[in-house]
C-alpha cells in the first residue's frame, strides 16, 4: 500500500471515499492545528540557542504553509462531491503529507543539530510526538498518516541512533518501536474502519429494501383498486385494507370482526351469511366466492366480489383465510343491461315480426320462430324445415351469392356474418331479406350451428327507390330534375369528347307563365308545366333527355349529334310541337316558349358552361319577343358582361347617392306655354354625367328598377318643394315607371305615400308608361296600380304609343289621361313618309276622340313644330324648347320663360 499508495484510492470503493472525506474534513485541519502547536513550543524550546531565522523563520514558514492547507480543506464542499474529486483530494492529500511532514521532520533535524546536546533528546521528544499526533489525526487516511509518520520522525530518529551517546542511541530505537506500533496500530485501524463502513453500507442497503418492501406492501394495500383483508378461522376480520373507510365511510376498527356486514345491502345480506358459513364449514376448505351490494359514503349502493382462500397450518386445519374484495359494479350493469337488451330484443323481434332461426349444420335442419310463418306465408315453416327447403326459396339470383358468403364465413373461421337477399314468399312475392347470422363453433374451432334473425326490408327498400327517385325526377312533372339533368349533360359532354361528335342543350322558358299561374290559378299552372312535359316526352328523339330545372324552366340534352346533321331544324320542329293550344277545366290558353341553344363543346366544355352558354341564349330569346329560339353566339356572353357591368354601375349609383334627375320642358303648342317638365334619370360618372341607357340593363332589373324609380321620387319630390318655396310653379311633373315597379303591388303606395308625407297633391305627378308594361305578365296589378294612382288625382300617360303592343283595349282598360307620340314617327314627319304623317295624325285624332291629350316627343325643328301644333297635337316636348337640365336652372328657365316668342318659332315667324 505504501510501495503503490495510488491504487489504494483508486480501488476504493465509492462509499469508502465518501466516509473517509467526511472524516478527513475534521482531522485534516486538527491535524494540521497540532503541526502548528507544535512548531510554535519547538520555536519557543529552541529560541536563543540557534538562529532565529532557524527557530522562529522556520515555525512562521511551516505555520503559514499549513494554515493555506487548512482553509483548502476547510472550503472545500461538505456534500454533493463526485468520488472523482475525493479520488482527487485525497491524491493531493499524499502528496501535501510528504512535503510538510518532510518539512516538519527536516526543520527539527536541523534544530536537533544546532543546539545543545543535552537538550537533544528533549528536541527530538519534540518532534516525534508532533509526528506521531498528526498521525494519530489521520486515521481515516492511513497511508497519508503513515508518510506523516515515515518523513516527520525518521530524520531525527535516524540522527538519534547514529550518535554516539548510548543514551540517544537507545532513544533512537524506541522512536523505532513506538513508530512500528502506531504504524502497526493505524492498520488494524484502519481495516475495522474499512470492515466497519462495509457492514454500516450492509445494513444500510438492508434497511432500504426492508423500508422498500414495506412501502411496496403499504402502496399495494393503499393503492389496490381492490380491498385486501384478513379473517381468523371463524371468519371475523382481522385485517382491512385502509381503502374501505374511503368507501364506506366507515372505520376500521367497526368494520373488524363482523361489523362489516353492517354495510351490506338488506336484500343481499341473508344468502351472502349463508355463502360465507358454508364456506367457513367446508371440511377441505374450498375457496369463497360471493357477490353482493355495499352501501358506499354517499347511501348508494355498488355491487362487489368477495373471493377468500385459506392458510392451513401444519395439521392441515385452516387457521386464517385471505381475501379481497373487487368493485364489479359496472360488469353486473352491463349483465343486467345485457340480459334486459335480449329481453327487449326478444320482445322487439316479435313485435317486429324479426324471423329468428336456428340452424343445425350436424342434421342439415333449420329451426324457425313463429314470425316466419307470417312473414313468408309458409305454415309449414313452424315444424322445421331441411336447409335445402330454404334455399329453394332463395331468388335464383341471389341464391349463390348467399351460399357463398355462408361458405366463406363458416371456412374463415368468422363469428358474424350478415347478407341482403331476396326470397320468394308462398304467394310468388318477392321480399326483400337481411340475414344476420351467428356461427357457433366447438372446442376444435368445428362451426356446428348458425343462428340468426331474418328481417323483412321490402317496405325500406321500395321506399328507398322512392326516395332515389325523387332524388332524380321532379314530383310534378316526373321527368329528370336538375340533378339528374346535370348527370345527363355532363356524359353527354363526356361522350361527346371521346367521340368527336357534339352534344345539345336546349333551355326553354314558358311564355306568360305566371301571368297563367296568377290568373287562372296553381291547377292552372300545375296542369300547364303537366303538359309542356308530357308533349316533351313524346316528341323527344330516342336517346334524349328532357327534365325540369325549376319553375317553368325546361331543358332538352340531344347527345351524339352527328357532323352535318340538320340540328336546328330538329330543335325548331321540336319547339314547334311543344307550342299549341292546350285545355283547361275547357278553357283554351295557348302555349308559348322561349328557348336558348348552345352546343358541345363549341359552346362549353362543362356542364356548367353549357348551361351558362344556354341560359344567355334563352335571355336573348326572351328580349326578342315570345315564341323566339336563339342559338348561342360569343357575342351573347359579351353582351351579358356588358350587362353585368352596367347593374354593378347601377348599384355604384344608389350607394353613392349619384342618381339625380334632368328635367326637360312641355310645351303647350297653341299657345307656347310651359305646362311641365318630364323627370329624365341621369347619374354622375367619374367620367362625367351619363343617360340612362348606359345602365339600361338595372332598367330591367327587377330589383335595381324599383330602387331607381324610389330614388327618381325622393328626388323629384324634393325639388317640388324647393320651388315651391320660392315660389315657383312649375306645373306637372312626369315620372318614368318601369317594369319592374309593376311586378310588386305596391307601387301605388310607394307614389302617393311619399306624396303625402312631402304634403304635396298626387296631382303635380304623371306617371309615364312604355306599352310593353301592358301587355306584361303583370296586367292585373297594371290595372290596380294605375287605377288607385289616376283615383288619387295622378296623371297617366302612355309612352312611346305606336312602337310597341298596345291595343284600343288597353286604352280603354286602363285610365289614360295622355298618349306621348315616339320621337321615332315625329322625326320622319314631313320627310316624304306619309305612313308616319298618317299615323301621327291617326293617333291625334283617336285620342281626341276618347278625350286624351297627346304629347309629341323628339321635336328638335320650328317645321315639326308647326306641322304638329296645326293636326292638333296638344303639347310638345324636344331640343327645340329646351335640353333636359338640372334642377338648379328650372327656375330661372321659367321666369325667363316668353310664351309669345316660342308661339312665334312655331308659327314661323321667329327662332329661338
Amino acid at each position: 500500500m505504501i510501495i503503490n499508495p495510488f491504487r489504494q484510492i483508486a480501488q476504493s470503493s465509492e462509499a469508502v471515499l465518501l466516509e473517509q472525506f467526511a472524516s478527513l474534513r475534521t482531522q485534516i485541519p486538527l491535524m494540521y492545528a497540532l503541526m502548528t502547536v507544535n512548531a510554535a513550543f519547538l520555536a519557543f524550546a529552541t529560541y536563543g540557542d540557534v538562529p532565529n531565522s532557524h527557530s522562529i523563520g522556520g515555525a512562521v514558514v511551516l505555520c503559514l504553509i499549513v494554515a493555506i492547507r487548512a482553509i483548502v480543506w476547510i472550503a472545500r464542499p461538505a456534500t454533493a462531491v463526485s468520488a472523482a474529486k475525493i479520488r482527487r483530494y485525497l491524491r493531493g492529500t499524499i502528496v501535501a503529507s510528504v512535503l510538510l511532514s518532510g518539512a516538519f521532520g527536516g526543520w527539527g533535524l536541523l534544530l536537533l543539530s544546532e543546539t545543545d546536546p543535552s537538550r537533544s533528546a528533549a528536541i527530538a521528544l519534540y518532534v516525534f510526538v508532533g509526528a506521531i499526533s498528526c498521525c494519530y489525526c489521520l486515521q481515516a487516511f492511513p497511508v497519508a498518516g503513515w508518510f506523516v509518520l515515515l518523513f516527520g520522525a525518521l530524520p531525527v530518529t535516524i540522527k538519534l541512533l547514529l550518535s554516539k551517546d548510548w543514551y540517544l542511541v537507545a532513544t533512537g530505537v524506541d522512536f523505532l518501536v513506538a513508530g512500528g506500533v502506531i504504524l502497526r496500530s493505524l492498520a488494524n485501524s484502519h481495516t475495522g474502519f474499512v470492515q466497519l463502513l462495509q457492514s454500516r453500507i450492509e445494513m444500510s442497503s438492508l434497511i432500504a429494501a426492508l423500508k422498500r418492501s414495506q412501502e411496496h406492501y403499504r402502496y399495494s394495500v393503499e393503492l389496490n383498486p381492490q380491498i385486501p383483508w384478513l379473517s381468523d378461522a371463524g371468519g371475523a376480520l382481522t385485517e382491512l385494507s385502509p381503502r374501505w373507510c374511503e368507501l364506506t365511510g366507515i372505520s376500521l376498527r367497526d368494520g373488524l370482526g363482523w361489523g362489516w356486514l353492517q354495510v351490506v345491502h338488506p336484500d343481499d345480506l341473508e344468502d351472502l351469511q349463508i355463502a360465507w358459513l358454508a364456506a367457513l364449514n367446508q371440511e377441505h376448505g374450498e375457496p369463497a366466492d360471493a357477490r353482493y351490494r355495499l352501501r358506499l359514503t354517499d347511501g348508494s349502493f355498488r355491487w362487489f366480489r368477495a373471493r377468500a382462500f385459506p392458510r392451513r397450518g401444519e395439521d392441515g386445519k385452516v387457521i386464517a383465510w385471505y381475501g379481497n374484495l373487487e368493485d364489479i359494479d359496472d360488469q353486473v350493469v352491463a349483465e343486467l343491461a345485457l340480459q334486459e337488451s335480449e329481453e327487449r330484443y326478444r320482445l322487439a323481434s316479435q313485435a317486429a315480426n324479426d324471423i329468428i332461426w336456428d340452424l343445425s349444420l350436424e342434421r342439415n335442419h333449420i329451426d324457425w320462430s313463429s314470425a316466419a310463418a307470417t312473414v313468408l306465408g309458409y305454415p309449414g315453416m313452424l315444424m322445421g324445415t331441411t336447409r335445402d327447403w330454404w334455399v329453394e326459396r332463395i331468388h335464383p339470383e341471389d341464391r349463390e351469392q348467399v351460399l357463398t358468403k355462408l361458405s366463406s364465413a363458416l371456412r374463415a373461421g368468422l363469428s358474424h356474418w350478415v347478407e341482403e337477399f331476396r326470397a320468394i314468399a308462398a304467394n310468388g312475392a318477392e321480399l326483400h331479406l337481411i340475414s344476420h347470422g351467428y356461427v357457433v363453433r366447438d372446442g376444435e374451432g368445428k362451426p356446428t350451428r348458425v343462428i340468426g334473425s331474418l328481417q323483412d326490408v321490402t317496405r325500406q327498400k321500395l321506399y328507398e327507390a322512392k326516395l332515389e327517385w325523387a332524388a332524380h325526377y321532379d314530383a310534378l312533372t316526373e321527368l329528370p330534375n336538375r340533378v339528374m339533368f346535370n348527370e345527363r349533360l355532363e356524359a353527354a359532354l363526356k361522350q361527346a369528347e371521346e367521340t368527336g361528335r357534339k352534344a345539345l342543350l336546349v333551355v326553354l322558358d314558358i311564355d306568360r307563365f305566371k301571368a297563367i299561374n296568377d290568373d287562372w290559378g296553381h291547377d292552372a299552372g300545375d296542369a300547364l308545366l303537366q303538359e309542356v312535359a308530357s308533349r316533351l316526352r313524346r316528341m323527344l328523339p330516342e336517346g334524349s333527355t328532357a327534365a325540369r330545372l325549376g319553375g317553368d324552366e325546361f331543358a332538352i340534352i340531344l347527345p351524339d349529334i352527328k357532323p352535318g346533321s340538320a340540328v336546328e331544324l330538329v330543335v325548331e320542329q321540336l319547339l314547334s310541337d311543344i307550342m299549341g293550344p292546350a285545355k283547361f277545366e275547357g278553357r283554351q290558353f295557348d302555349i308559348s316558349v322561349s328557348a336558348g341553344a348552345a352546343l358541345g363543346l363549341a359552346d362549353g366544355r362543362t356542364t356548367r358552361e353549357m348551361h351558362k352558354s344556354a341560359d344567355l341564349a334563352l335571355y336573348a330569346a326572351k328580349k326578342d319577343g315570345v315564341g323566339r329560339l336563339r342559338w348561342f353566339r360569343n357575342e351573347l356572353r359579351e353582351a351579358a358582361r356588358r350587362e353585368t357591368l352596367m347593374l354593378h354601375d347601377a348599384r355604384t349609383a344608389l350607394s353613392e347617392d349619384r342618381i339625380i334627375p334632368y328635367y326637360q320642358p312641355k310645351i303647350c303648342l297653341r299657345t307656347g306655354a310651359c305646362v311641365g317638365f318630364e323627370a329624365l334619370l341621369r347619374w354622375h360618372h367619374r367620367y362625367g354625367l351619363r343617360p340612362p341607357a348606359s345602365i339600361a340593363a338595372a332598367l330591367e332589373d327587377p330589383g335595381l328598377s324599383v330602387q331607381l324609380t324610389d330614388r327618381m321620387l325622393d328626388r323629384v319630390i324634393g325639388d317640388v318643394l324647393y320651388w315651391r318655396d320660392i315660389g315657383v310653379d312649375v306645373g306637372l311633373v312626369a315620372i318614368n315607371g318601369s317594369a319592374g315597379d309593376f311586378r310588386q303591388g305596391d307601387f301605388a303606395d310607394r307614389i302617393l305615400g311619399r306624396l303625402s308625407k312631402a304634403g304635396l297633391p298626387a296631382s303635380i305627378i304623371e306617371l309615364e308608361v312604355t306599352e310593353t308594361v301592358f301587355v306584361s305578365q303583370h296586367v292585373k296589378n297594371v290595372e290596380d296600380i294605375l287605377n288607385s294612382l289616376s283615383q288619387a288625382g295622378a296623371t297617366i300617360a302612355l309612352d312611346d304609343f305606336g312602337t310597341g303592343y298596345a291595343s284600343l283595349t288597353h286604352l280603354k282598360q286602363f285610365p289614360v289621361d295622355t298618349i306621348k307620340i315616339d320621337r321615332s314617327f315625329i322625326s320622319r314627319t314631313g320627310k316624304a313618309q306619309p305612313e308616319d304623317n298618317a299615323i301621327v295624325r291617326a293617333v291625334i285624332g283617336l285620342a281626341k276622340s276618347l278625350g286624351i291629350s297627346t304629347v309629341a316627343e323628339g321635336i328638335e325643328t320650328p317645321e315639326q313644330a308647326a306641322r304638329l301644333a296645326k293636326k292638333g297635337c296638344d303639347l310638345g316636348q324636344g331640343f327645340l324648347f329646351g335640353r333636359p337640365m338640372p334642377a338648379s336652372k328650372v327656375a330661372d328657365v321659367l321666369t325667363f320663360w316668353d310664351p309669345t316668342s316660342v308661339r312665334a318659332v312655331i308659327d314661323g315667324r321667329s327662332a329661338l
